[in-house]
């Protein structure tokens, strides 16, 4: 069994590179998909594994960025397959009874407005167990990375392949507040509704039974907002998820809106590299 971590992403455009105040949308949403490669191509750095959802014209740009490091793309016609799903978001963005429930400075962001937006971060546990499925994955930890999570290179702390010693009992999600109370159901609703992030979506990490179990939570959670004319992304779904099932889960922190520590505080170093290392530093010094 491979022991390093199998990444797994997506990238799809959207039109986010339109999201501009020249379209009546704030400047700070802009992104190009130029911007989310140069994003990858930090990410692509790295020697682990990595499995890409994307459309069919992307695939060839990504295996560029890859060639060389074991790699396998997935395509697909997110407009066709998932066509039923964005109008079923997009019919709730746009009804009053939801928009009621949400304060008016929020509106302006985009899982309230852009239904591609929700549904791809509502799609990362799927992309993660049609992977298992078609057994893609084979190493004993896979975990999502968000396409742009790598946005700066120090963002890697230098790791060239990803290894940690995750518990493999638990779904690992990763936390830039502390102190709520996931029984307290109430409190984790007020949290999704107003938008209160407390949770990151970028990065996931869990054992392939784990993800199964977790893929089948939050395709039960998502049902039941849809029928009850709720949408969220994807932190306000796996929050609800782990206040449900508490002990599937393992919040790790880490730190007030660190977002972009995980590589930082979850990574260990290779024993056979440290020796090889400390073999090579007493030859010098002998």
């Amino acid at each position: 069994m491979n022991k390093s971590i199998t990444l797994i992403t997506a990238f799809f455009d959207i039109g986010r590179g339109n999201w501009n105040a020249k379209s009546g949308r704030s400047d700070r949403l802009e992104r190009t998909a130029e911007t989310y490669f140069n994003y990858f191509n930090k990410l692509s750095s790295i020697d682990n594994k990595i499995i890409v959802f994307t459309s069919p014209d992307l695939k060839e740009q990504i295996l560029k960025i890859r060639e060389g490091k074991p790699t396998h793309v997935i395509t697909l016609d997110l407009h066709h397959k998932f066509k039923y799903t964005i109008n079923k978001i997009s019919a709730i963005q746009h009804s009053d009874s939801f928009k009621k429930l949400i304060k008016p400075e929020q509106l302006k962001n985009p899982e309230y407005w852009s239904a591609e937006y929700v549904l791809i971060n509502n799609l990362k546990p799927y992309f993660v167990n049609t992977a298992i499925n078609l057994g893609l994955a084979d190493s004993e930890l896979i975990s999502w990375v968000d396409f742009g999570y790598v946005r700066k290179d120090k963002v890697l702390y230098g790791i060239k392949e990803w290894n940690h010693p995750f518990d493999k009992n638990y779904v690992h999600l990763f936390s830039i507040q502390d102190g709520l109370n996931l029984e307290d159901e109430q409190s984790v609703m007020d949290k999704v509704i107003n938008n209160e992030t407390y949770i990151i979506g970028g990065v996931i990490v869990a054992a392939k039974d784990k993800w199964i179990e977790f893929y089948k939570l939050v395709t039960q959670i998502q049902k039941k907002l849809l029928l009850s004319g709720i949408i969220d992304d994807d932190q306000g779904i796996f929050l609800i998820c782990a206040s449900k099932h508490p002990d599937l889960f393992k919040l790790n922190y880490l730190g007030y809106m660190k977002w972009f520590s995980v590589f930082k505080l979850f990574h260990q170093k290779s024993k056979v590299n440290y020796f090889t290392r400390l073999a090579i530093l007493l030859r010098i010094i002998k």
